[in-house]
């Protein structure tokens, strides 16, 4: 709740700053004018920006700056009263100061700014006249404390109808769908969670296949990298290994009728393959999710079944993907593509 203040400002006598963190505060003052607001985004001896209320009766915004000095003024007669508190608001967001009458929303009087607004004062603009405030101070908002990650790798989590808070979205079909894998005559494939129903689907042999025991794809900030028919970027993300545990199978997503579907993508296929109803649907345009680590570098090079025609080898396990990236770094050969060109043949 806000913290009611009542203070009286006398000439010459230094006054309290106010940290504040809301973006306005309403007021009411007493006195015969020259009424002084102060607002300043540090502590210093300057304030960067002066409120005069009724000061020769006129009201005047003044930034004081250390390159120049700018001011606003408006003409406002009997704005202020010796008798009477009178009510306003100032207020100091979106690029502007600005003061108006309580219960009015258009201000008396406003000046552009570019300073963020920390602290604030109350006083009296001249030497003879001794000036009374009230006014509710918001309460301090302290900036929440950002909450380390407990496990940010990329990781394979078993789980059931409910999900683990870090499970990555995979796409869309009417609500937001998780990455999924569950074996599945003999392979571990890959599909998709639909929390509506609390179960997932895997694709396989031209059909969706229900599943309710999987694991389900968790981790932070990877990345979709588009790509088509056999090209595998660099540092994507694997599943499994198809039904005779010859190819790897990587994470992908494609459009189809409207939806954004999560699926699997192998370099022999040349496809994403989705369940989508009861069937098991592919295309040859598509993402692959990669590593929160991979480089646009990284990203933009592939590997491709193509490479064949060079007898370079397909990648099958962790062991040649370290022997393929040596082999291709040394020599820089073969259908291994990068950025917007490829390197068909040896000079």
């Amino acid at each position: 709740m806000a913290e009611p203040k009542e203070v009286t400002t006398w000439p010459r006598h230094e006054n309290i700053f106010y940290q504040i963190t809301a973006s306005a505060l309403t007021f009411e003052v007493k006195g015969y004018g020259n009424a002084l607001i102060s607002l300043t985004s540090t502590l210093k001896r300057k304030c960067e920006y002066l409120v005069q209320m009724n000061y020769n009766s006129s009201t005047y915004i003044i930034c004081n700056s250390n390159v120049n000095i700018n001011r606003v003024s408006q003409r406002t007669p009997n704005l202020i009263s010796n008798s009477e508190y009178r009510r306003f608001w100032i207020s100091w967001h979106g690029g502007w100061i600005a003061l108006g009458r309580y219960n009015e929303n258009i201000p008396i009087i406003s000046l552009a700014t570019k300073n963020k607004i920390k602290y604030i004062a109350f006083g009296t603009c001249n030497d003879t006249n001794v000036v009374n405030w009230r006014f509710d101070l918001p309460p301090l908002l302290k900036q929440p404390a950002l909450k380390p990650l407990s496990d940010a790798t990329v990781r394979w989590v078993h789980a059931g109808a409910q999900l683990p808070e870090d499970a990555l979205i995979g796409g869309y079909e009417n609500e937001f769908l998780y990455i999924i894998r569950a074996p599945h005559r003999g392979t571990l494939t890959l599909g998709k969670f639909v929390p509506s129903l609390g179960v997932g689907f895997v694709s396989w042999g031209g059909s969706s296949n229900e599943k309710r025991e999987f694991e389900v794809l968790c981790g932070y900030d990877c990345s979709w990298v588009p790509s088509n028919s056999d090209r595998i970027p660099m540092d994507a993300i694997k599943c499994g290994l198809s039904n005779d545990d010859s190819e790897q199978i990587y994470v992908g997503r494609a459009k189809y009728e409207g939806h954004l579907l999560p699926g699997k993508v192998s370099l022999g296929h040349k496809v994403c393959y989705m369940a989508f109803g009861e069937l098991e649907v592919s295309t040859t345009e598509y993402e692959v999710l990669v590593y929160p680590d991979a480089t646009p570098f990284r990203t933009k090079r592939v590997f491709t079944t193509s490479s064949s025609e060079l007898n370079i080898p397909h990648m099958v396990n962790e062991d040649e993907y370290d022997e393929y990236e040596d082999y291709v770094d040394d020599y820089d050969n073969g259908r291994y593509y990068d950025d917007d060109y490829e390197v068909d043949d040896f000079e």
